[in-house]
C-alpha cells in the first residue's frame, strides 16, 4: 500500500486527508502529520494503516472534547461522562483529563466558582448549590473551599428569590406556600421566617 495524495481539508486547514492506492482513507491534522514523517510515495504495512487510522480516530475525538469543553467550564466528572458516551478507551480518557488540566482547560476550582456564580443568578440557596456540586463530582475540600466564597450569601439569594416569587398571583398573597416553596429550595426555615416578616405556622 501507498500514500499516492495528501490534501489539505478545505473546511479544516488544520487537517489533511491521507489517499492510500488513490483513495481517502484517514486524516490526521497538521502536528500528526510532521510528527508521523508521511509523505507521498510513502510505503505503508497493515500495521501502520491500523496504527495511523488510531491515531487520526484518537485526534479527531482530541479535537472534538476541546471544543466541547470551551463551549463553558466543565468539572471532571463531566467531561469523563461525556468521554464515556463516546465509548472512548480507559487509556485515552486519562491521557486527555492529564493534558486538558495541564493546559487549564479543565479545572474543578474555577468550574466551581463559574457554577456558583450562575447559580446565585438564579437565587438558589447555599445549600441547593453544594448538593448540584456534588453531583457535578465537586466533594471534599475542593467542595469545602468553593463553598467557603464571600458571593455566597443565603439570606442575600432568599431576598431576591422572596421578591420575584411575591410577583407571582399564587405567591401573592400567601406567605405559607410561599414559606413551603423556598424550604422546598433548599432555604432555612428560620431565615425564611425572618424574612416573610410574619408569623408562618408548618401544616
Amino acid at each position: 500500500m501507498k500514500i499516492t495524495a495528501i490534501k489539505q481539508q478545505i473546511k479544516n486547514p488544520e487537517r489533511v486527508s491521507i489517499f492510500v492506492d488513490e483513495k481517502y482513507t484517514f486524516s490526521l491534522s497538521l502536528d500528526e502529520l510532521v510528527k508521523e514523517k508521511l509523505k507521498k510515495g510513502q510505503e505503508l504495512s497493515e500495521a501502520d494503516l491500523k496504527r495511523l487510522k488510531k491515531i487520526s480516530e484518537d485526534g479527531k475525538l482530541r479535537s472534538r472534547s476541546l471544543e466541547w469543553l470551551l463551549g463553558r467550564p466543565h468539572s471532571t466528572r463531566e467531561f469523563k461522562d461525556y468521554l464515556r458516551r463516546k465509548k472512548t478507551e480507559a487509556e485515552l480518557v486519562d491521557q486527555l483529563i492529564t493534558e486538558f488540566s495541564q493546559k487549564g482547560y479543565l479545572d474543578d476550582a474555577k468550574f466551581a466558582a463559574w457554577f456558583i456564580e450562575m447559580r446565585q443568578r438564579r437565587s438558589k440557596s447555599p445549600r441547593a448549590i453544594r448538593s448540584e456540586l456534588l453531583g457535578k463530582g465537586i466533594a471534599g475540600e475542593a467542595l469545602a473551599e468553593a463553598m467557603q466564597s464571600d458571593d455566597i450569601n443565603e439570606e442575600a439569594a432568599l431576598k431576591e428569590l422572596i421578591t420575584k416569587k411575591q410577583k407571582q398571583p399564587r405567591y401573592k398573597d400567601d406567605n405559607l406556600k410561599l414559606a413551603k416553596y423556598l424550604t422546598s429550595q433548599g432555604f432555612s426555615y428560620d431565615i425564611v421566617k425572618k424574612h416573610l416578616a410574619k408569623d408562618i405556622t408548618q401544616d
